[in-house]
């Protein structure tokens, strides 16, 4: 995968394994997904993060988080007016540490180093009690809301259920771009058993979290 990506630009964070549709309305983005098109070939972008309280502009350097995720673009849909939205369906594949932004052009673009998904010291023993709170936080949030979260059938890699459940919670946005930084699985599972156990406590406390269904999830491997 090439080391410099055309960037979009969203409102989530997005995660490897994802499969996700978002709707694409500024100029920039919507340059990267013609640009996409036009050139061919496989339609791969990086996704990054606006933090929260900013917009683009010219705070751009730092109103983005500096590590994102590579996505392909599987499906387009757009607008019948040609200056309406676009939506897009994004896949998730590898995350990335952004090392230059160039925005000479009509939208950013990025040289990205690659980030490696090490699995850590504990990948196995904790994402066994992440897999239990897990378990429980659905098993509230379906008792309080309908027709609440849908777990199915759970992966048995540590990585990528690290970021199934992730991606599956009712976070902030930097609670989810914390996740993404995680440098290995045990790490961000950790992190995880300590979101969910407030969420827990939240719950229980004051249950009234919206209805939800469990996010799609891409069958591909996140590596």
């Amino acid at each position: 995968m090439d080391s410099r990506l055309p960037l979009l630009t969203v409102d989530t964070v997005i995660f490897p394994g994802l499969v996700l549709a978002i709707p694409v309305t500024d100029v920039q983005g919507r340059a990267v997904v013609r640009d996409l098109v036009e050139n061919g070939g496989e339609l791969v972008c990086g996704a990054l993060a606006v933090r929260d309280g900013y917009e683009l502009g010219e705070r751009v350097f730092r109103s983005l988080y500096g590590t994102g995720c590579a996505a392909t673009i599987s499906e387009i849909a757009v607008d019948a007016d040609d200056e309406g939205p676009i939506e897009v369906t994004l896949t998730g594949n590898r995350r990335f540490k952004v090392t230059e932004l160039d925005g000479s052009g009509d939208y950013l673009v990025a040289d990205v180093e690659w980030l490696a998904d090490d699995l850590g010291d504990d990948p196995l023993g904790t994402a066994t009690i992440a897999l239990e709170r897990f378990r429980k936080y659905a098993e509230a949030v379906s008792e309080i809301s309908r027709p609440g979260l849908h777990l199915g059938d759970l992966p048995d890699n540590p990585s990528t259920l690290s970021y199934l459940m992730s991606a599956a919670m009712k976070l902030m946005t930097p609670d989810r771009q914390k996740l993404l930084e995680a440098p290995d699985a045990t790490t961000r599972l950790a992190q995880l058993v300590g979101l969910l156990d407030n969420e827990l406590a939240a719950i229980k406390a004051l249950p009234s979290l919206p209805a939800t269904d469990l996010i799609t999830w891409s069958a591909l491997s996140p590596n």
